[in-house]
């Protein structure tokens, strides 16, 4: 426990983190309900790509643990980062692939990468809340479980960087669900999927890795303006490479029944 009756948080502040948070809560049930609006809302797949996440992420940082146990977490945090990419694709690719998950339709390929995106937002949105909670202990004088520092950092995020952020967090929901229907696509389209999986991978270490790389400034709008145009970088290429008015077409009018 840490004391805190040096830093305060503004009414602007929190309200930032409450919007933010709101938003990495809200973003997965928003387009779950516009899927719903043309009867493609499964929730079987978004259960699939849920599990898909949290595996990939645990077993990365295992994985980290492993190679780096004798360096810092910080050392470790940078390695997990860095073998989620690879991780993450392959987890969507065996989910694509497996009979049992039943991913069949660009439909499925949707639903599955709410659920792969959602709980990476759910995961975000929870910190923001946490956060948020932690400012109103400090300015009713109580003690928080973040240090001194990191309570600080919180404190100086004025309202205009969690508007940046809810930004940034479309941008990274929708890179999940672009690389979910690229590697569907791509899979159903041609018998060299496996130079997809290295394509979806190489995408996901350009959104990773640029803000990683932003992150070293030490700037958060920064870090926030590189995810929104990776981000936009990223769904761009996709929707080039899987034809996105065909997969819209797909999801408004199927061509088959896929209840």
């Amino acid at each position: 426990m840490s004391g805190t009756s040096e830093t305060l948080f503004s009414g602007g502040v929190l309200l930032g983190y409450f919007l933010s948070g709101t938003v990495y809560l809200l973003l997965p049930a928003a387009v779950f309900l516009w899927m719903r609006r043309y009867g493609a809302a499964r929730i079987y797949p978004v259960i699939v790509g849920v599990t898909a996440y949290y595996l990939s992420v645990r077993f990365s940082d295992i994985f980290a643990h492993m190679i780096g146990f004798s360096q810092s977490a910080g050392y470790q945090a940078v390695i997990a980062a860095e073998m989620v990419c690879i991780l993450e694709e392959a987890a969507r690719w065996l989910a694509m692939r497996w009979q049992i998950t039943d991913i069949r339709t660009t439909r499925a390929a949707v639903c599955y990468g709410i659920g792969h995106g959602g709980l990476e937002c759910w995961i975000r949105g929870v910190q923001k809340f946490q956060i948020f909670h932690a400012g109103q202990q400090v300015n009713a004088g109580a003690e928080s479980a973040f240090s001194a520092a990191r309570l600080a950092a919180f404190a100086d995020h004025p309202l205009w960087l969690s508007l940046l952020d809810c930004l940034e967090s479309a941008a990274i929901f929708g890179v999940q669900i672009a690389l979910s229907l690229l590697i569907f696509r791509k899979m159903t389209e041609t018998h060299y999927e496996k130079r997809w999986l290295l394509c979806a991978i190489l995408l996901h270490y350009l959104m990773n890795g640029s803000g990683w790389l932003a992150s070293l400034s030490g700037d958060a709008a920064l870090c926030s303006f590189v995810g929104i145009v990776c981000g936009g970088i990223v769904i761009w290429i996709v929707c080039r490479l899987i034809r996105i008015a065909e997969c819209m077409d797909e999801i408004r009018w199927p061509l088959t029944e896929e209840q």
